[in-house]
Order: structure tokens, then C-alpha cells, then sequence
């Protein structure tokens, strides 16, 4: 049946050898307007299905409009090998047919033979990587000793680190096509195994390979913000900006005592718990200093949160969200996270885990060392509306112009002039 459907539809959309009827000539333009045609319908079914209950509808109604899906893109490949759309169409298609594998049990064949078909004879260099990154995935099913049966009921889904095998397919991808669009996301896990691993030297290299293939990604910035936070501890470190309230903030101040910066929103409760726990341990320890990075979308919201928790913090919140500079800055992926800054003006640590409490005990502990010599210290020389990043081992780099968040905020994190993802003059 879906033999004889293309059939016609071929018959229809391509011109015949014959002389075509003179009233419906088949020209050029009608071949891309149907293209264009089909291309929309493919688009239109790309989008997720609704939610609806019983989920057994819901799940039923996925796979009917990822099989139209790919019988659509199949048809598109078809009629047009070369269109304007083929690399998408692919990648469309192997996305489809690996969803439908994992829709009906992990039958993964179909895929699989697709893959097989466009590494014999890649249509061009994009499809090449698509297919090369779905036949990782192939093989890890192939391998896998373990089998999930088929189901139209919700499930959990384990996770586990990908293990010494997975990573080393991650990297042969990596160094035969180092432009792939997969390659930040392969880095990513590379990455986040070598931070676990604290390998340093493989660290420097994904970010290198991100530095030359992806200067401008999302994923080099965040790797390389959270690169800085891992290379900043046991440097000195400090926040100055300027508060919700209007007021100049500068930790420097603070030398000779703790200060915590906390990085948290009023609608996450792991972050609402974190700061009800760092607010008992201010209270235990009074000279303890706290300064809140709020991520809420507004300084009313944050207000309101902060008021509910009984804190009297100060707090910068430059309405951005996961925007913030500080923490795109610092690579803060997960709230709530805190940044520990001992009596010697030091970054002790920093994390999303419950370390912050070892780390901020042990900058109680009072040091011989004398506090460390930050540069302009009485911070001053700042003009509103400029942001000046110094850092360590070199002069500081030269104010840039920024507009800033609510407010007009003066703001002034410290960093490694060589490592940070944002050169002067330029933007996130």
C-alpha cells in the first residue's frame, strides 16, 4: 500500500519523459513550491504532543505523529535527494527512528540499517556526522546486556555516568569530526568526567577544542565559567556590586571575615532550604557575612522570598534570571550553589553540595596568613555603568561599558584575564 502511494505521488511530483499537458506545465517552480509544501508538513509534525490524560492516549498519539513524521521525511528524501532541506531531513530522521526504537521496547534495527545505509554512501559532510553520532548509539544498544520491554506506561529511567567504553567512542567522534554539532555535547560529559577524574590536562584540552570549533557556544562559555570557579580556589576572590536596595557592595571590606555568597531563587525549595540553613549558621556565627545572587525575575519576587525566609541579606538581582553575570561568570548550573570566601579573602570553595557547611567551618578557623592583597580595595575608581574584572598575575583588564540590570548596577567579579570566556568589548 505505501509502495503504490509513493508510486503515485512520485508520478505526480516529478515531470515524466513525455511532453507535460500544456495547460499544467511541470516547471522548476512547481517542483519547489511542493517541496516547500511538504517541508511545512514536516515542520508542522516536528512539534511535541500535547499532554493529556490517561497517558496511555497520550503515549498512543506520540507514536502515530512520530511514524507520520517519518514516513513524511522519508518521502521528502525521496522525491528530493538534493532539496533545499536534505541535511535537516536526516537528522530529522534518525532522531524520529531512534524515538521509535525506545517508543516500542528498544527495537532499534530500523535505525540502525539507516545509519549502516548513509555511512556506505553519505549523501554530504553533515549527514556523514549524524549518521557516525547514531551509530555510537547503535552500538551501545547492541552492547548493552540489559533489556527493556515494551510499554505504555510511565517509567524511571536510571542514570549512571557513561562508562570507560562510551567516553572513548565520545572522543574517537570528537577527533574524526571536530565540527560536528554534537561535539559540544560529547565535550560536555568528556569534560564532567575529567572534573570527576580531576584530570586538569584533559580538562585544558576539551576547552581547547571548544576554544577553536565552538569560540562562541553556549556550552564553551559555561565550561570555561566553570573552569574559572575551579582554578579560582585558594586565589582571591571578591563581589562588588551594587544592591536591590540601591546600596555599593564590595566583599573586600569584609577581610578578616568569612562571607558566603549564595546563589539562589525563591522559587526553587532545595535553594529556599539552603538559605534557611546558611541564615542558622550566620546566626550561630556572627562574623559571618551573607550575600545573596538572586535568580528570581524580579527584586519584588525576590523580596517577597526573602521575607518569607526571615533573611535581612543584602542581595544582587539584575532581573535576568539564569542570565545573572555572576552566574554565567562562574558556571553555576543548579541551585542552589555557595561560593565560601575565608578570613584571608580567598575562595575556600564552591558547589551546589552540602560541602559549603565543612567549607565555611573551616574559614572560621583563624589563619596565620595575613589577608591576602586584592587590588583596589577601597573600590574605587569605577564608573557607573562600567564593570572592571581583575585578576591575578597580570595588570587588570581596562573598564568596559556594559548596560546594566535594574537599576544601572555597578558590578565587579574577580577573574583570570587569560581564561575568561568574555574578552574587553565583548558580550555573552
Amino acid at each position: 500500500m505505501y509502495i503504490a502511494l509513493l508510486a503515485v505521488t512520485l508520478a505526480a511530483a516529478l515531470p515524466s519523459q513525455a511532453e507535460p499537458p500544456p495547460n499544467r506545465p511541470t516547471t522548476r517552480a512547481t517542483i519547489t513550491t511542493q517541496e516547500a509544501d511538504l517541508w511545512r508538513r514536516i515542520t508542522a509534525l516536528e512539534q511535541a504532543v500535547p499532554a493529556m490524560q490517561p497517558y496511555e492516549e497520550w503515549f498512543k498519539a506520540a507514536e502515530r505523529q512520530r511514524l507520520a513524521l517519518s514516513e513524511k521525511v522519508r518521502l521528502y528524501l525521496t522525491l528530493y535527494p538534493g532539496g533545499a532541506h536534505r541535511d535537516e531531513a536526516i537528522r530529522i530522521e534518525l532522531a524520529t527512528l531512534f524515538e521509535l526504537g525506545t517508543l516500542r521496547g528498544k527495537d532499534l534495527n530500523p535505525l540502525c540499517e539507516r545509519v549502516a545505509e548513509y555511512l556506505r554512501s553519505p549523501p554530504s559532510e553533515v549527514a556523514e556526522h549524524e549518521a557516525a553520532f547514531w551509530q555510537i548509539i547503535c552500538r551501545r544498544f547492541e552492547t548493552s546486556a540489559t533489556t527493556v520491554p515494551a510499554t505504555d506506561q510511565p517509567t524511571s529511567a536510571p542514570f549512571s555516568a557513561p562508562d570507560a567504553a562510551l567516553l572513548a567512542a565520545y572522543r574517537r567522534y570528537i577527533q574524526h569530526y571536530p565540527s560536528s554539532r554534537h561535539v559540544p555535547r560529547l565535550a560536555t560529559l568528556l569534560y564532567e568526567d575529567a572534573a570527576r577524574r580531576v584530570d586538569r590536562g584533559a580538562q585544558h584540552a576539551i576547552l581547547a577544542h571548544l576554544r577553536e570549533h565552538f569560540p562562541s557556544h553556549a556550552v564553551t562559555r559555561a565550561l570555561q565559567a566553570a573552569r574559572n570557579r575551579t582554578e579560582s580556589v585558594g586565589r582571591p576572590f571578591w563581589l562588588s556590586c551594587r544592591t536591590t536596595d540601591g546600596r555599593a557592595l564590595d566583599t573586600r571590606k569584609h577581610l578578616g571575615q568569612p562571607v558566603l555568597i549564595v546563589v539562589w531563587a525563591g522559587y526553587d525549595e532545595s535553594a529556599r532550604r539552603r538559605v534557611q540553613e546558611v541564615e542558622q549558621f550566620r546566626r550561630a556565627h556572627p562574623s559571618v557575612h551573607v550575600v545573596g545572587v538572586s535568580l528570581d525575575e524580579s527584586p519584588e519576587k525576590m523580596a517577597f522570598a526573602a521575607r518569607e525566609l526571615g533573611i535581612a541579606w543584602p542581595q544582587y538581582n539584575d532581573g535576568l534570571g539564569w542570565g545573572n553575570e555572576f552566574v554565567r561568570m562562574w558556571g553555576v548550573r543548579r541551585l542552589p550553589c555557595v561560593f565560601v570566601i575565608d578570613r584571608a579573602g580567598r575562595l575556600q570553595g564552591a558547589g551546589s553540595n552540602d560541602r559549603w557547611r565543612s567549607w565555611a567551618e573551616a574559614s572560621l578557623i583563624p589563619s596565620s596568613d595575613r589577608p591576602a592583597e586584592l587590588p583596589g580595595t577601597d573600590g574605587g575608581g569605577l564608573k557607573p555603568g562600567e564593570r572592571q574584572y581583575s585578576g591575578w598575575g597580570g595588570p587588570p583588564c581596562p573598564p568596559v561599558r556594559i548596560d546594566g540590570g535594574r537599576g544601572g548596577p555597578t558590578h565587579r567579579f574577580s577573574h583570570f584575564p587569560d581564561t575568561h570566556p568574555m574578552k574587553p568589548g565583548s558580550s555573552n
